[in-house]
């Protein structure tokens, strides 16, 4: 089976276009950032959207490239992993990536701010880790 490769950039255009909004909102200095309760509320929007295009290109180079059926974002990093297409570290981060992304929408209640914040401005990276490896795939 192929790679759809136009799907992947898509999905590569929707988490860099979520990272930048993220790291936009959280440039301001802390004060400003917490002054309007929207900022948080996108943050969390833009999160939710980078892991969903995440999992979804996960997902088709599971099907795709390795012919794997997963059933949730978590186990198709690890398809990803045992395949060698992304490091036992990577993968590791982005399964908890994929439980916060579930934190975030079935316990919204119980997400903390003040990590999410801090999530948000330490460890954008493993987004942009997760598509160069893929990139390598793909070409």
């Amino acid at each position: 089976m192929n790679l759809e490769k136009a799907k992947i950039k898509k999905r590569f255009s929707e988490i860099n276009e979520s990272l930048s909004e993220i790291k936009r909102l959280t440039s301001v200095p802390k004060k400003d950032f917490w002054a309007k309760k929207e900022n948080m509320a996108a943050v969390k929007y833009y999160l939710i959207q980078a892991v969903e295009a995440t999992g979804s290109v996960c997902a088709h180079v599971a099907a795709k490239k390795y012919n794997k059926g997963v059933s949730s974002f978590g186990e198709c990093f690890e398809v990803l992993e045992k395949e060698k297409s992304i490091s036992k570290k990577l993968a590791k981060r982005l399964k908890e990536m994929a439980r916060f992304r579930n934190k975030l929408i079935h316990q919204y209640w119980e997400a903390d701010n003040e990590l999410i914040f801090d999530y948000s401005k330490n460890n954008l990276g493993d987004f942009e880790e997760f598509m160069k490896a893929i990139g390598k795939i793909i070409k």
